[in-house]
Order: C-alpha cells, then structure tokens, then sequence
C-alpha cells in the first residue's frame, strides 16, 4: 500500500472519529407532521340514541366514550379547543398508548389529508346512521384556539370520503383500532 494512500486512510479514519464524537444522539431524518387527534365516531337517531367511538391524542394516549358521555359535537367541522377537552375528559383513558412511531407516520399522512378534496356524497339507506373516522387538527382560521375536523370517510345514511389517498390509509388503521 502506498504511503498516499495510508496517510489518507488515517485522515479518513480519525475525521470519522472526530465527527462521530461531536454527535451526541444519533442521526435521524425529521418526519414532517402534524399533532391532531383521531377519532373515530359512530352515531345513529334511529330507534333511541346512541354514540360512541375513541379519541387519540397527538401524545398517542387513547380515550373511548359511549352515549352517555356529555358531547359536544363540532359545529361545521369546527370545534373549541375547550369542547375538544371537555369531550375527552369526559371519556374513559384505555390503557393503550399508540407506539411513537407508528403515531409519527399516521401525523405524517395527515398532513396530506387535511386538504384532500371530498367525493360526492351518496344516499345508501335509511336509519343506518353514521360511522365517521376523521382527524381533529389546529385552525388558525377559528381562533381562539379553533380546531377543524376533517373527515377521512364517512359511511351509513350518506357515505362520502375525503380523495387524498393518504386519508384512506388513516381510516383504515382507525378501522382496524375500532
């Protein structure tokens, strides 16, 4: 081996070391995402009342409620900060706590389904009611402290659902959680 070539090993060497030594944590490439909720509800008026379904914090801890959980619905897609905690205080914690990563990838997705066009909705019977999953983001157009729900699909009466593809991978694993 020539002597070039040796020294330059070294020099490669001991600046891989240096420059290794400098990191304290290693190396990650930054996941673009944003912290909203998941839900996913079902709500039906025929014969009597009835609701229920979960609620994921952008911590990944899970809530479930039922009907006899006080609700406030959103108004228009659009939901207070306070409601949206009224709502989960008022439902029961699991001791489920959705995995950091796979929490990440879905926050992720949900950058692209927040403005995802709608299909058309479709009548598909009568007192089916509603199952809806959905993601609760920030909305800086309803201040103060607005939130905006945005639907992933929606079956039952009328079934529609939000055309991002990344929005059907969200309510698929929502369905699957369910």
């Amino acid at each position: 081996m020539s002597h070039k070539l040796l020294n330059f090993c070294f020099l490669l060497l001991f600046t891989s070391l240096l420059l290794g030594s400098c990191l304290s944590t290693p190396f990650e490439i930054p996941i673009n995402k944003v912290d909203c909720y998941f839900k996913y509800e079902s709500v039906n008026y025929a014969w009597g009342f009835s609701h229920g379904g979960f609620i994921i914090t952008p911590s990944g801890e899970m809530y479930t409620f039922d009907k006899t959980t006080p609700w406030v619905f959103a108004d228009n897609n659009q939901i207070s900060l306070s409601a949206l905690q009224n709502n989960i205080k008022a439902s029961v914690k699991k001791d489920t706590l959705i995995q950091s990563t796979d929490l990440e990838y879905y926050q992720h997705l949900a950058l692209f389904a927040i403005d995802g066009t709608m299909s058309k909705p479709v009548n598909r019977g009568n007192d089916m009611g509603a199952s809806v999953c959905s993601i609760i983001v920030p909305d800086s157009s309803n201040p103060p402290n607005g939130y905006r729900e945005v639907i992933l699909t929606q079956t039952g009466d009328i079934e529609f659902h939000n055309l991002a593809p990344q929005a059907s991978i969200i309510a698929a694993w929502l369905l699957k959680i369910r």
